[in-house]
């Protein structure tokens, strides 16, 4: 039995751990869902303040931290290519699912599991209290919700990582259903909770995932949308933007960048294009795809290009129709749970919830500068395959007024 004193030193040892954990994460707190984790981990060194002020320590309180998980979690959180920690998913209107860690541009969902092995058996043996999520549930939901977001239309590979290892049945159970385990495997026992284990506060945070949908907001940050195309010539299929149908017809694009004009956006855009061409990166995207649009986008496009359009621009536009296939807004069928309940709002434009939830619905990958649409979209859990470039306007008829940079 521990004294007073050793209580409340091991809280002081709890807290100090916790503000480590944070510091940790200040590298990289840029990453989508790292000021949650933090926020998360503050809030367990407030309940151990507490306790060091109040000089009335149990060891049950100590035991009812959750910081053994965060740790775990701020670990995996601090590896190469993660882009997301503690994300949220809408199963449907009533529930969601959260996440622990999203890393390879979304192509792998983690959960880190630091539960004593013995314990996870138990819970999963059905040696629990009623209503309580074995691991093989988790799985079932992580397994469930990855249907419903999938990566350039895959499904994520979901792994569970077990910082305290996992015995050899259950981890076979697990991969049975398609789940990669990570973490030592360890020999198999007749698990029952021991008293010392009957309790985690990992329990109450993750066996439970499900939980009721809340009115919360989520930070999104400046995590790269995915360039990757090479890395999938499985998609043949492009789907092409209002902004990326701009940006192949415009003159600017077209050798016609050295003019400063007296609108500055223009002319920072020209500045853009002298560094940074866009027409080669989509030339070079275009190979040996077939190109296609929804009615909305193309029909918006024409009346972009009738009204500002130069006479170049609208002959680029005349040869871009022959070479793209316009299909109807829905074509494919109807849209999926998550995304026909897209809330249109802020840089969420009904237009672009056409265009998008168009190509995703026919498997395409959809080319866009539309860069705030697909974050916004992330906001509220839904992703799409997209190819996101850099804007680029229709400037020949602003040329008359501009002036010519002389290269």
């Amino acid at each position: 039995m521990e004294t007073s004193e050793e209580l409340i030193s091991m809280v002081n040892e709890k807290v100090n751990y916790g503000k480590s954990l944070i510091d940790k994460l200040e590298p990289i707190n840029e990453i989508d869902g790292v000021m949650k984790l933090q926020r998360k981990i503050r809030q367990e060194i407030e309940f151990l303040k507490k306790l060091q002020k109040s000089k009335k320590v149990k060891i049950e309180q100590l035991s009812c931290s959750n910081l053994r998980h965060l740790g775990a979690m701020v670990k995996c959180a601090l590896r190469p290519d993660v882009v997301s920690v503690c994300k949220i998913f809408h199963i449907n209107d009533a529930s969601k699912l959260v996440i622990d860690i999203i890393s390879e541009e979304g192509r792998v969902w983690t959960k880190v599991i630091a539960r004593n092995p013995k314990s996870l058996s138990a819970l999963s043996a059905g040696k629990a209290s009623y209503g309580a999520r074995s691991i093989l549930d988790q799985a079932e939901d992580y397994l469930d919700c990855a249907k419903l977001y999938p990566c350039m239309y895959q499904p994520p590979k979901i792994i569970f990582e077990f910082m305290s290892g996992i015995e050899e049945n259950l981890a076979n159970k697990l991969k049975a259903v398609g789940i990669t385990v990570k973490g030592e495997i360890l020999p198999s026992s007749n698990a029952c909770a021991d008293d010392g284990d009957s309790y985690d506060s990992e329990d109450s945070e993750n066996e439970s995932l499900l939980v009721k949908v809340e009115n919360s907001s989520h930070e999104i940050s400046s995590n790269k949308v995915s360039q990757s195309f090479e890395e999938h010539p499985e998609i043949k299929t492009l789907n092409l933007d209002v902004t990326a149908m701009m940006a192949v017809v415009s003159n600017m694009t077209n050798g016609h960048c050295n003019y400063i004009f007296k609108q500055e956006v223009l002319t920072q855009q020209c500045s853009w294009e002298a560094e940074r061409p866009v027409k080669p990166i989509l030339d070079r995207l275009f190979e040996e795809k077939t190109l296609v649009c929804c009615e909305t986008a193309w029909n918006d496009f024409e009346k972009i290009v009738n009204t500002l359009g130069g006479p170049k621009e609208i002959e680029r536009t005349k040869e871009l129709k022959q070479i793209i296939t316009v299909y109807p807004d829905d074509f494919g069928g109807e849209d999926d749970y998550p995304r026909k309940n897209l809330k249109v709002r802020g840089h969420v434009r009904l237009r672009s919830k056409i265009i998008f939830n168009f190509g995703h619905r026919i498997k395409a990958l959809t080319v866009s500068a539309n860069e705030g649409f697909v974050r916004a979209a992330m906001q509220q859990g839904i992703t799409y395959a997209a190819f996101i470039h850099e804007s680029r306007a229709l400037t020949e008829g602003k040329e008359p007024t501009a002036t010519k940079i002389t290269l």
